[in-house]
């Protein structure tokens, strides 16, 4: 049995089992609750890289969300979607990505209850170079709210199996957040991140390069600060700055052992931006950049030797979406992203650019 039909076997046997219970759900719910949302797309997709290459592709998209109230003070939301990518130029291929996710909210007057448990994967990859996946995540809190402050802890983790690597990775975690809504128009938002990270597949070495058998385990931290608003009626914004570390027990061995090769420092910022003058026209940005400085790994040379520097990395990105609707029903879509990433280690750099052009139908 080859990867892909184990991975297939898997699906089919969790889809038997969780199809009676949306299909209850569907029936039941949206009746006490929301109408649901259906968004089917169709695309074409060009693709550049760093190495030169390109790929030209077919996009077919689907995504199914609904709300249902199942008390005066709980509700239920399901969200579910589905994208097949198929390259038409050269090597054809079908590559795919699937998401599935359930909220649950309890409100009290003093705040709320949440609750969300979620799957995403691909069979086959995905276009942008994702290997094969799966991963359940899932995340329980509570969120207390006086008047213009909110706060919240939340417990949240997941389990990345990557068949084709040895990267499969457990994660648990806590966040503790404070947001403030002094007005309509203006939020600010701080965010406390602890948690731990078990690498299942990932051995430790010992000093002669030899596989042990303790496995890699991280420590991450980190603080984000954010803001967001209005500008008028039809601009919205937001903007976040975070710094963490990832503290790492990991090693490689090279013509040496070399700890700690895998902790890092890293500072982000991102910022997003929404236009829509008109109910027909909207248009969204969104950037990010991102530096990483690793605490004890040397950068390698062209020849794979060590520099005796150690490995700085920066990435930054744009992601650009318009749309167009005659009807609040059919929208014609256009979507640009590029990003590029620049190391001080040749194999640590790439860059790429993806365009797509298409229609989205809302039922």
């Amino acid at each position: 049995m080859d990867l892909l039909e184990k991975m297939l076997t898997c699906s089919r046997k969790w889809f038997r089992w969780i199809l009676p219970f949306l299909l209850v759900l569907a029936v039941r719910l949206p009746v006490h609750g929301y109408a649901p949302a259906l968004i089917l797309g169709a695309y074409g997709e060009g693709l550049l890289t760093a190495d030169g290459s390109g790929e030209a592709a077919l996009r077919v998209s689907g995504l199914l969300s609904w709300r249902s109230l199942l008390a005066e003070r709980a509700s239920l939301a399901f969200y579910a979607s589905s994208v097949l990518d198929r390259t038409i130029v050269d090597n054809r291929q079908l590559y795919d990505s699937h998401t599935l996710s359930i909220d649950a909210l309890i409100r009290s007057p003093a705040g709320l209850l949440f609750g969300q448990s979620g799957l995403s994967g691909s069979l086959t990859g995905t276009l942008e170079g994702q290997s094969p996946y799966l991963r359940p995540d899932w995340r329980i809190g509570y969120e207390g709210y006086r008047e213009n402050l909110r706060a919240s802890v939340t417990y949240r983790g997941y389990y990345l199996n990557q068949p084709e690597t040895n990267e499969d990775s457990l994660f648990q975690g806590f966040t503790l957040a404070l947001e403030a809504h002094p007005s309509i128009r203006i939020r600010y938002g701080v965010e406390i991140l602890g948690g731990w990270e078990r690498w299942t597949e990932w051995f430790l070495y010992d000093a002669v390069g030899g596989e042990t058998d303790e496995k890699r385990d991280d420590v991450l931290g980190s603080l984000k600060l954010s803001a967001g608003g209005m500008i008028g009626y039809f601009h919205d914004w937001t903007i976040a700055a975070e710094g963490g570390v990832r503290w790492s027990d990991a090693n490689r061995f090279l013509s040496s052992l070399e700890e700690g090769s895998e902790s890092v420092l890293f500072f982000a910022v991102n910022a997003d931006w929404a236009w829509s003058p008109h109910r027909q026209v909207s248009l969204e940005i969104g950037t990010f950049a991102r530096q990483d400085l690793y605490i004890m790994r040397d950068a390698l040379t062209e020849l794979g030797a060590l520099s005796g520097d150690a490995l700085r990395v920066f990435s930054a990105g744009a992601d650009l979406r318009g749309d167009w609707t005659p009807n609040d029903r059919l929208f014609l879509v256009l979507e640009v992203s590029a990003s590029r990433r620049f190391a001080n280690e040749p194999g640590e750099s790439w860059w790429n650019c993806l365009g797509r052009a298409g229609i989205e139908y809302s039922f």
